[in-house]
Order: structure tokens, then sequence, then C-alpha cells
């Protein structure tokens, strides 16, 4: 068995032909151009999600949102610990104050319980993690309470993009909701990032800060004869030739999402089988899913051996992430004033499986074998 890499960047011949065409057009690199006004159309067309900016970034998409909303030192922003760094650091930069929120046992998403303990009358806040792709199952809750507290709701939706939570897209419940289409994610444009602004107060500032803090939205709109610089920002957007290669990804994206289903729903059958197993997989299908990971939480097994196991046969396996709360930058604002008791212990026994475009039947196959052969030893 040649070697199985933990992710291979989604790769369609459609994306390949339309920057050829795009290159061959002569059109500016930069843009924005055909290709990204395409894509908003077709985001708002398939998801229903409105006021689309293309960022070059999830974590561009982050900052432009912790910029809007003005935060200041005495403000706080609520986080999960288990989430990517710039989940907190996109805010921190501003000067504000992070608060680290637990997660939940059985799903690994952020603790509705946990959250309402955190907030405060500081709280200006809440970014929400829709980890593997998943949505919390409190979205609605969450919102309303935010709504009652004036507090802003924040979906870091990074690896989210084409689930849904009920029958609405996820990026349709915040303020602001943030997408990523870096190379590890379903679609991709190498690196990029999407940002949608669902609460209308925020467009036009927005428009300033994603164009690196000037009017030129006035000029494009006739309104102005010359832009200027007016207010904080900076060169936020994705570019026209990165946009020719997320494009077709975006027209094809359920084709895409239905391999990755046949492919997790394959592991699922066979790891379902093994004896003796000491694991469990964190899912939920009451919703509409973009099958973005496969993750294992072992019990009462050594993870590196486990993953030292894996290696052995070529199968490159990865953890999630570390706990932002006990990072050097992030024990700035956690003082250990409370437990993250789930975070603490379960960050310590997550694996993630490959699952990519290219990965085949067999190749799955042969995984969940060695993962029985691990657990009959």
């Amino acid at each position: 068995m040649k070697e199985i890499y933990f992710n291979e960047p989604l790769k369609i011949k459609s994306s390949a032909d339309n920057v050829k065409r795009f290159l061959d057009s002569g059109e500016p690199l930069h843009g924005p151009g055909k290709n990204i006004l395409k894509i908003k159309n077709l985001v708002s067309k398939k998801l229903g999600l409105k006021n689309i900016f293309l960022t070059n970034s999830c974590t561009s998409a982050l900052e432009v949102c912790s910029l809007a909303i003005n935060l200041k030192t005495n403000d706080e922003v609520i986080v999960p610990s288990f989430s990517f760094i710039t989940s907190a650091s996109s805010f921190a930069r501003t000067g504000c104050k992070i608060k680290f929120c637990d997660i939940e046992k059985k799903t690994l998403m952020p603790s509705l319980n946990d959250i309402k303990k955190c907030i405060t009358n500081k709280t200006k806040a809440i970014v929400i993690i829709h980890y593997q792709g998943y949505s919390v199952e409190y979205l609605d809750e969450l919102q309303k309470i935010c709504k009652r507290k004036k507090i802003y709701l924040i979906e870091d939706a990074a690896q989210a993009f084409g689930s849904f939570f009920k029958n609405k897209a996820l990026g349709s419940f915040g303020d602001f909701a943030c997408f990523s289409f870096h190379e590890t994610k379903n679609l991709h444009s190498g690196a990029g990032g999407m940002l949608i602004v669902n609460n209308k107060k925020f467009i036009n500032k927005v428009k300033i800060i994603h164009d690196k803090g000037t009017n030129r939205y006035l000029m494009k709109e006739g309104k102005i004869k010359y832009y200027s610089w007016v207010g904080i920002g900076s060169a936020f957007l994705m570019t026209e030739f990165t946009a020719s290669y997320l494009l077709p990804q975006i027209k094809n994206y359920k084709k895409t999402f239905f391999k990755r289903s046949k492919l997790y729903f394959r592991y699922l059958k066979y790891l379902s089988k093994i004896q003796n197993r000491k694991f469990y997989i964190p899912n939920n299908f009451k919703f509409k899913y973009n099958f973005h990971a496969l993750v294992l939480i072992l019990e009462k097994i050594n993870r590196e051996k486990f993953l030292k196991f894996l290696k052995k046969y070529k199968i490159n396996a990865v953890i999630s992430y570390t706990p932002l709360h006990t990072s050097a930058a992030g024990k700035k604002f956690f003082r250990g004033e409370k437990k993250l008791i789930n975070t603490d212990k379960y960050v310590k026994q997550i694996v993630r499986l490959p699952l990519y475009d290219t990965l085949t039947f067999k190749q799955v196959d042969f995984i969940c074998k060695k993962i029985e052969e691990f657990f009959k030893k």
C-alpha cells in the first residue's frame, strides 16, 4: 500500500481549465472581476447567503469582523478553547479580552451551558465554532440569547460550507459568518475565505474595511469622483486569479460532497463492526452535512501509540487542535479561574482520519483493517 496522506487538495479539471481561460483573457489578476461576481451569485443562489465578501483567508474574514464591531480594551469575546488559533487571535489583536469556554463531551462542540456562564455585561461577541462542519443543536437558542443581551454572534464556519442547521445554511445565523477555502477544506483556492454580513448595519463599514480602509465602493457606485482613505482596513480581498480556480468547485460542490459522503459512510460501516473498539465517532446527521472530517475519540488508549501504529503502515492520521487556553498566548487571558474539563480531557484523545476526494474505498478499507488490528492486540 502506498502512503496515505491525511489530506490531498481537491483537483478538478474544470478548475485548471477555468484558470487557463482567465489567464488567456488578459483580464487583471487582482480583480474583483467576473469570477468573484459569479461565485457570489452562485453562493447566494445555492445556499441563500447574502452580503458576501470574498477574502484571502478565513482569518481575514474574522479580522474584518473584529474591526467592524469596534472592540475596546474592556470588551470581552467568548471563544471555545478547542479551536484554531485565529478564532481567538483575530479578536485579541484589537486589545480586547478573550474568555475561553469549554466543549461538550459527545460532540466536541462549544458548550451552551459554559457559554452562558462566560457571559457578563462586558461580553461584546460570541464566536461559535462549527467544528467538522457540523452545527451545534442550540444555534437558534444562542441566536435569541445574543439578540436579547445585545451580543454579536459570529459564526466561525471555516469547515462548514454547504452544511445546514434545520433548513438554513450555516452562515445564516450570526451577525457575521466566516468560511475558509484553504486547501485542507472540501473546496479550496489554495488559500481563501468568505465573509457573510447578516447584520445590515455593518455592510457599508465592512465594505470600507474589506477594501483597505477606503471608500472605493462609493466611487464604483458613482457617488464620488475619487476614493480616499476613510477608516481602518487592510488588503483582505480575494484575487480574481484565486477566484478563477475556486469558481468551478462552487458550481459542482454537491458532486464533491456526495463523493466524500460515500467515503465517510464506508468508514462508519467498517468501524462500527470492530469488536472491542475503544473509540467513538462524534457525528450529527439531523441536518444536511458537508462531510468535512472523520474524527475518532479514543477511550483509555494512548493516542501517540495509536498514531505510531498507523504511521507504520503509511497511514497519516493527525490530532486536532491543541487547547488555546494552555498556549503561551492564551495564558495571558486564562488565569485558571475556572476549569475547562472536557477541553483538557478530550483534546488528548482526538484523532482525525484521512478524508479527501481522491481517497479510494480500498484505502479506507485498509485504514479500517489496521485500526481493527490495533484493537485486537
